[in-house]
């Protein structure tokens, strides 16, 4: 058996109100046998000094400084640096559960699962993550069962569409994820594309319904409050998606995947500032063309292909009028 049990990964960047809370519940897990590979991609805050200090202390530490080259990089260095049995991701502003890694690490050595998934909670605080009682793991995908993504009957609903798409609540097999879970380097919300086709190819995922991992949501320099231009860094995600589609068998797990896209799509839209959102629905129409162009518009829920419908076919105020429905 392999002496590292899990391979955490933590992209740092410019995160030093949060950096300490995150680095101290990794260092807390019941799990001990874990290496924490931290990427310091070029902060010009105190996060490196901080970040240097946590190695001092801990031999489990290994501190990595570069040139700022944005989160898909920085992953792409810490998983080639990985040497557990499985690999983990936690973003530098969010913290972790004490049994986060043990958890998930036991039911993958249990199952001999490829993928380990588990339930999380959206937080600006620890004093307010009590509030959140609501599960966010899907119904279709019980609790400690193998899954076949490809091979599943019933698709899983939209609303768990996020909770599919990220990594930082899985545990990956190290060998999956060195193959397949290549992060597209120098874009924004680069996760789907790359989550998704390892997702896709994994032969044994499974579920744990408990919220262990809990997404920072108060953060204003992630990506969920980016700059609204670095939405555009969608478009490109989604054509990797695309090609991905071609190369690897998505199987029924690509219906799931269509319609996260369309989704996260208006999604943007909705919510960017007036003074693009013409110029990302002329994006977005390019983006949909493709689907029409290999038939995938069949593939994708009633309420989506209308709009994508509208989008094609009819002007930009009536698709702006119809997606806010």
């Amino acid at each position: 058996m392999n002496e590292i049990a899990v391979s955490v990964i933590v992209p740092v960047f410019n995160s030093e109100r949060y950096i300490c809370e995150c680095i101290n519940s990794l260092r807390s897990q019941i799990l001990s046998s874990i290496e924490i590979i931290i990427i310091d991609d070029g902060s010009t805050d105190s996060c490196s000094r901080i970040c240097d200090n946590f190695a001092k202390k801990d031999p489990r530490i290994i501190v990595v400084h570069q040139e700022n080259k944005k989160q898909g990089f920085a992953r792409n260095v810490g998983i080639n640096l990985a040497r557990g049995e499985y690999i983990a991701f936690v973003d530098s502003d969010d913290w972790v559960d004490p049994m986060f890694l043990f958890d998930m690490y036991q039911k993958a050595i249990e199952m001999d699962a490829d993928i380990v998934m588990c339930d999380y909670c959206r937080a600006k605080s620890n004093s307010e993550v009590k509030k959140i009682k609501k599960s966010r793991i899907d119904k279709i995908l019980r609790n400690n069962e193998v899954f076949n993504l490809k091979k599943l009957k019933k698709q899983p609903s939209r609303h768990f569409g996020f909770g599919m798409a990220v990594c930082w609540n899985k545990l990956f097999k190290s060998s999956l994820a060195k193959k397949y879970l290549y992060f597209p380097e120098g874009l924004y919300f680069e996760d789907s594309a790359p989550v998704f086709r390892t997702l896709a190819v994994a032969n044994r995922i499974i579920v744990i319904n408990k919220k262990l991992y809990f997404y920072r949501t108060s953060n204003a320099l992630s990506t969920t409050h980016s700059n609204d231009i670095k939405r555009f860094d969608l478009f490109m995600v989604q054509k990797i998606l695309l090609n991905d589609f071609e190369k690897f068998d998505f199987g029924r797990f690509k219906k799931f995947s269509l319609n996260f896209m369309i989704k996260d799509l208006i999604k943007h839209f909705k919510s960017i500032d007036k003074s693009l959102k013409y110029k990302f629905y002329m994006e977005m129409k390019k983006i949909i063309s493709i689907f029409q162009r290999k038939n995938y518009l069949k593939d994708i829920d009633l309420s989506y292909r209308i709009k994508a419908f509208i989008a094609l076919r009819h002007s930009y105020f009536l698709f702006k009028l119809f997606s806010r429905l």
